[in-house]
């Protein structure tokens, strides 16, 4: 069965039930907590020093340690891989990329190579206080995984299992200023342009990634894949039972939402960003993941491929969208289309969406919901768009017990597709 013949033909409701629901936008209601800045972002723009090191070997790639922030007085290591592309540097010096992994994730050697043969340096680093362990994205030695060193901050305990520690002794704060360092790092060698600097992260990494995007105003880019902030209004179990009132008081809600939720940082963040999703993602789901990107204070796009796997691996190599992206920013590449919110009037119910980048796609269509409850039970389907010269315009009307929807854009060369790119994710609320 194609795509096409699979789309599914509902009867619209009447005009009448249309009325009942309005507009949730997001953009106004972001989390209005008064943002608490816990880093000392002086110092960890500094330069850190470099530990040389023996340890977990990769080919082609140096490996060391850097000093992040303090951890009880004293300075913590972080394990790292560094590589850069084959060959000359353009002018002189390359553009990087600095790669946060996921929740059990590690410092992936692939990860490194896969932005080198992009034509871009990269680091990749440990999170968790661990030397990377396994055989998975090209990790070496088959080493036992979480293995601790002598100068390690705090591993990540579930999400936020030490959410009664001082603030310098929880993950998340050396988490991000992990992050910082790196790129602290980065721009104190000379093969690298300071000015095209990135930064991508991998589920929880997203997360890590999404707050930083906010702090570290150096990046030229930030690219969220998976995870994001807003992650108190999920309805994910697994994520919401770490909220009152189940777990955390009062008092360490607040400061949740004030000093570690991306939704306080994230107005801050003025670079380009793109987020990179599935719309039935598992773990933070498309709803948080859309806000998340309509939060952020400059030019944010979302990327959704509706059938992406969450996984490392999947989080670089399934979606072309993430170096076409960067490649627009620091090496003048074309940009990827941009879609506007979608339009659409009560008494017609037919779909309008503004867009930018016109002969960069050759599909859209409208992924809707007439589901209500948990998000990773929906039931989606599809409305085809035609395309004119500066506008999307759905082939039907959205039916009228939509609950959500989204319009996206793709483009299709031979079964290969790329130059994914979405609206804002709309919902009705009766």
């Amino acid at each position: 069965m194609t795509f096409r013949t699979a789309l599914v033909s509902l009867l619209a409701l009447p005009v009448s039930l249309w009325g009942s629901f309005a507009f949730a936008d997001k953009k106004t209601t972001a989390d209005q907590s008064k943002r608490v800045l816990v880093w000392d972002t002086k110092a960890l723009f500094e330069k850190p020093t470099v530990h040389e090191t023996k340890e977990r070997p990769a080919k082609g790639l140096r490996s060391f340690f850097y000093e992040g922030a303090k951890y009880k007085g004293k300075p913590t290591w972080v394990f790292a891989y560094y590589g850069t592309p084959e060959g000359e540097a353009p002018d002189g010096t390359w553009p990087a990329v600095v790669c946060a992994h996921g929740g059990g994730g590690t410092a992936y050697p692939e990860w490194v190579r896969f932005w080198n043969k992009k034509g871009y340096a990269a680091i990749a680093m440990d999170l968790e206080g661990h030397l990377p362990g396994g055989r998975s994205h090209q990790v070496e030695g088959n080493f036992p995984t979480g293995v601790g060193h002598l100068h390690a901050g705090p591993s990540r305990i579930d999400w936020f299992g030490d959410r009664a520690l001082p603030d310098e002794e929880q993950w998340f704060y050396h988490a991000v200023a992990d992050v910082i360092r790196a790129n602290s790092l980065l721009r104190s060698f000379p093969e690298i342009n300071s000015k095209k600097i990135g930064l991508t992260g991998i589920s929880w990494g997203g997360t890590v990634a999404s707050s930083v995007a906010g702090v570290d105003s150096r990046f030229a880019f930030a690219i969220p894949v998976y995870g994001g902030g807003f992650i108190h209004e999920s309805d994910n179990e697994g994520l919401a039972q770490w909220f009152p009132p189940k777990n955390m008081t009062e008092a360490q809600f607040r400061d949740y939402r004030s000093k570690w939720d991306p939704s306080a940082h994230l107005p801050h963040a003025k670079m380009p960003m793109l987020w990179v999703t599935s719309v039935a993602d598992p773990v933070f789901q498309i709803d948080i993941f859309a806000h998340s990107a309509q939060a952020t204070g400059g030019d944010s796009r979302l990327c959704m491929r509706p059938w992406m796997i969450h996984a490392h691996g999947n989080g670089w190599n399934d979606a072309p969208e993430i170096w076409q992206f960067a490649d627009s920013i620091v090496k003048d590449g074309p940009s990827l289309p941009k879609l506007h919110r979608p339009e659409t009037k009560p008494d017609t119910r037919i779909v309008r969406t503004k867009y930018e980048g016109k002969g960069k796609f050759t599909e859209a269509w409208i992924y809707f919901t007439s589901s209500n409850g948990k998000w990773k039970n929906r039931k989606w389907n599809f409305i085809q768009c035609s395309i004119a010269d500066q506008e999307l315009v759905s082939q039907k009307a959205l039916p009228g017990n939509t609950t959500a929807f989204l319009v996206y854009v793709f483009r299709d060369r031979g079964g290969y597709r790329d130059n994914h790119a979405a609206s804002d994710l709309v919902e009705f609320k009766k």
